[in-house]
């Protein structure tokens, strides 16, 4: 490959323009999705190659930013240099990102009253960031990328910022071909104990935890998370009644009550563009997993069958054998003796 590939992101899709020494001979297409000819392409002798995406398919994250406010795109792509479509030591994957900026809309309109000059104040909040990662070992465990099924590891969730609560929700995992599987609801609470337990939070309110135990797709051995965070004003009580979140059958259900009867004060009008109620949402992603499925166990068993013809055969002809071999013994011993005979009459 003769340079980086130039990515270009359009109004509703993505490119990918590929530049290489030689006429390049080939397939492009996304990771994971190498049988599906909507996601690939295939090129013969060509020295620049154009791969183009429609946002949203063939697997592609969309995840929500609020810092700064706009929807990333990201896809992973794999130039392959084999036209058979063998992966080999000089195919190269790309995370191709694309971010579309949310314009912040300005209303202007002008009252000419007085020759006053007007001082302008201007603040500016700045928003918290997110992080989800699955860590094993502990919450402060180094970050996984491979694991077996079975072990057990941590998700964790992390935002920083003053003055702010969070709630995770709606989180889905996925192996970007089959369906998305819902593990979390929009309260925060966990919709299969068996994949993703209940979230732990911390006195903060931006920290979360929970642990699991490693699964995956029955015919797929990728696997990421991505989750909805609700970030909140904990001194303006945007926070109370939502997290941490109350997820027992009996505490669900009460919870859910007291948060229709509770009155908040009226957000603060936004002034900057940047934050224009007391609740902020924004989605996070794990990095990708690869999984090891369970070892494929082999059970023995002792099935043989003989028929009874067989035993008795095989009884006389063990009985045959010996009576032969000790008739050669017998023989042999006569001879013995009847040499050492004539050797002591000839002496």
């Amino acid at each position: 490959m003769k340079s980086v590939p130039k990515v270009s992101c359009e109004e509703s899709d993505l490119s990918l323009d590929v530049i290489t020494a030689q006429p390049f001979h080939g397939n492009i297409f996304v990771k994971g999705r190498a049988k599906d000819s909507s996601c690939k392409q295939s090129y013969n002798y060509n020295s620049s190659n154009s791969y183009t995406l429609s946002l949203g398919e063939c697997g592609m994250q969309r995840l929500r930013s609020i810092n700064p406010r706009g929807i990333n795109f990201i896809v992973t792509v794999i130039v392959s240099f084999h036209p058979a479509g063998f992966i080999t030591k000089n195919d190269r994957a790309f995370h191709v990102k694309c971010f579309y900026l949310e314009p912040d809309t300005i209303v202007t309109s002008a009252l000419n009253i007085s020759p006053l000059v007007t001082t302008e104040l201007r603040d500016s909040l700045k928003l918290p960031t997110c992080e989800y990662t699955v860590r094993r070992d502990g919450i402060n465990g180094p970050q996984l990328t491979f694991a077996n099924v079975g072990e057990t590891v941590f998700h964790v969730w992390v935002c920083d910022g003053v003055g702010m609560g969070m709630l995770v929700k709606k989180c889905f995992v996925t192996d970007g071909e089959s369906t998305d599987h819902s593990v979390l609801d929009s309260d925060g609470c966990s919709l299969d104990n068996f994949l993703l337990g209940e979230l732990v939070y911390d006195s903060s309110l931006m920290k979360a935890y929970a642990q699991s135990q490693v699964f995956k797709y029955a015919d797929s051995n990728r696997l990421f998370f991505t989750c909805q965070i609700q970030l909140c004003q904990k001194a303006m009580g945007y926070c109370d009644g939502i997290s941490p979140p109350k997820c027992s059958d009996e505490a669900a259900t009460t919870e859910k009550r007291n948060r229709r009867s509770i009155s908040h004060p009226k957000p603060p009008s936004n002034t900057n563009g940047q934050l224009d109620s007391g609740i902020l949402e924004m989605d996070v992603t794990s990095s990708e997993m690869l999984i090891g499925g369970i070892d494929d166990m082999l059970i023995e068993t002792d099935s043989s069958c003989y028929s009874p013809f067989l035993v008795v055969l095989s009884n006389f002809v063990l009985f045959t054998l010996a009576t032969i071999l000790l008739a050669i013994i017998i023989a042999m011993k006569k001879e013995s003796r009847k040499t050492f005979i004539c050797t002591i009459y000839f002496y």
